[in-house]
């Protein structure tokens, strides 16, 4: 029994220095060696204890506690450990691990793993890591008394405690290079998803500026990180990008079929029919642009709840709220202004045809021009028509304000 124990103190001596780069338990910085080991030895010797597959494990394990215990910062644990593929992990660790073990003690041991003894202290290894202590002890008393001294005295061995000694003083760089690699493959999945988003954004406002909606036919995919909060965020962002560029194309296409240009041709403001024709298109471009602001407003509202919803620390919730709270008054201030000029401009569209329909009859279209009765009718015309430009251009203002003000947005998600 005493044989037993020896081996299976060893055992977990090797098991805690297996999982301790998964903790934050802290450790001495070891001082790497100055004739370190090949990197393809060390690889072998970790494919042989299966260290490769048990940090693996450790990681998946600690990936699945900690969704237990923080469900603000669930990882999906299928996206999450893409990367850390067994043979990822091994070369990784290896050239960590091979810093610390001399290049003859790393030779000598892979000779002592490939022997008999060595492949059988392997095998118990292994049904400890699968199969637990009991088992393997079970095992290890199943051997001969003369074969369970060899294995303790392998696992005395220089060579074999040089392996150990080298896990133990690799620990802290270990635990630092898989923190910083796991940073790393999260920072550039978030990096592709946001790229993604400024990508369909920029084409976004690019059709905008050259009045191109029609040409635009955004992808309905984004990249997934497996941070579940930034991915149900990003989500989110995406369809309600999406969805203005869904209503933007129907705006779009629904005031170019308006052809609100032709209301004020002289040739509509002296017949019948132009006369009806008009004041039919301006009722159509008042139900238009009253629809499309309730649907844009329903559209912020659904976006504000719903990413209320999203499980997430309080610190990216506050930081989320308060970079929507400055977006979106500064777009409802402009929308609110576009909106009162848009206003202002049918409503003096439908004074220019009131005006044409009192007078209709006295109004002539001769040689391209207008023609008033009178004068009084003339100057109304044109201050009417005068103020209809100045609506116009400040219509044009706002809009080229409000498309600096997406574009400098999209330049600072750029850099986040």
């Amino acid at each position: 029994m005493n044989e037993g124990r020896i081996m299976m103190s060893l055992y977990r001596l090797l098991t805690v220095l297996i999982l301790s780069g998964m903790t934050l338990i802290a450790s001495a910085a070891g001082i790497p060696i100055s004739n370190p080991a090949r990197v393809e030895d060390v690889q072998e010797i970790l494919r042989i204890f299966a260290f490769d597959q048990k940090i693996k494990t450790a990681i998946r394990r600690e990936v699945e506690n900690s969704n237990n215990t923080k469900p603000e910062t669930y990882l999906d644990p299928e996206i999450y450990l893409r990367p850390f593929t067994v043979e990822a992990i091994n070369l990784r660790m290896s050239v960590v691990v091979s810093k610390y073990i001399s290049n003859d003690y790393a030779q000598k041991l892979l000779k002592d793993l490939s022997k008999p003894i060595g492949k059988i202290s392997t095998r118990i290894d292994r049904e400890e890591m699968n199969r637990g202590s009991d088992v393997a002890k079970s095992e290890f008393m199943k051997l001969s008394p003369a074969d369970r001294k060899a294995v303790n005295d392998f696992r005395s061995s220089a060579n074999y405690l040089s392996f150990l000694n080298a896990l133990k003083n690799s620990t802290d760089e270990r635990k630092e290079m898989v923190g910083q690699w796991a940073k790393e493959e999260m920072q550039g999945r978030a990096n592709l998803a946001r790229k993604v988003i400024a990508e369909m954004t920029a084409q976004y406002l690019k059709a905008e500026q050259e009045d191109k909606m029609e040409s635009l036919n955004p992808s309905d995919r984004i990249p997934l990180t497996g941070l579940r909060y930034f991915d149900q965020e990003a989500r989110l962002t995406y369809e309600y990008l999406r969805a203005n560029i869904k209503q933007s194309k129907k705006y779009s296409e629904e005031i170019k079929s308006l052809d609100l240009a032709k209301v004020l041709k002289a040739e509509s403001l002296t017949t019948r029919q132009g006369l009806e024709n008009s004041n039919l298109t301006v009722l159509s471009a008042e139900n238009i642009f009253s629809n499309n602001t309730k649907h844009f407003e329903s559209l912020r509202t659904a976006y504000g709840e719903a990413s209320q919803r999203i499980v997430m620390p309080q610190q990216q919730r506050e930081e989320i709220i308060a970079g929507n709270k400055s977006s979106t008054e500064r777009i409802f201030d402009l929308q609110i202004r576009h909106d009162e000029q848009l206003r202002i401009f049918l409503e003096l569209v439908k004074q220019v045809l009131s005006l044409c329909e009192n007078r209709f009859g006295k109004i002539k279209f001769v040689d391209n021009t207008l023609h008033f009765e009178t004068d009084a009718d003339l100057k109304q015309y044109n201050d009417l028509i005068k103020r209809i430009n100045v609506t116009v251009q400040a219509i044009k203002d706002l809009e080229k304000e409000d498309l600096e003000y997406r574009t400098q947005a999209l330049e600072t998600f750029k850099k986040k």
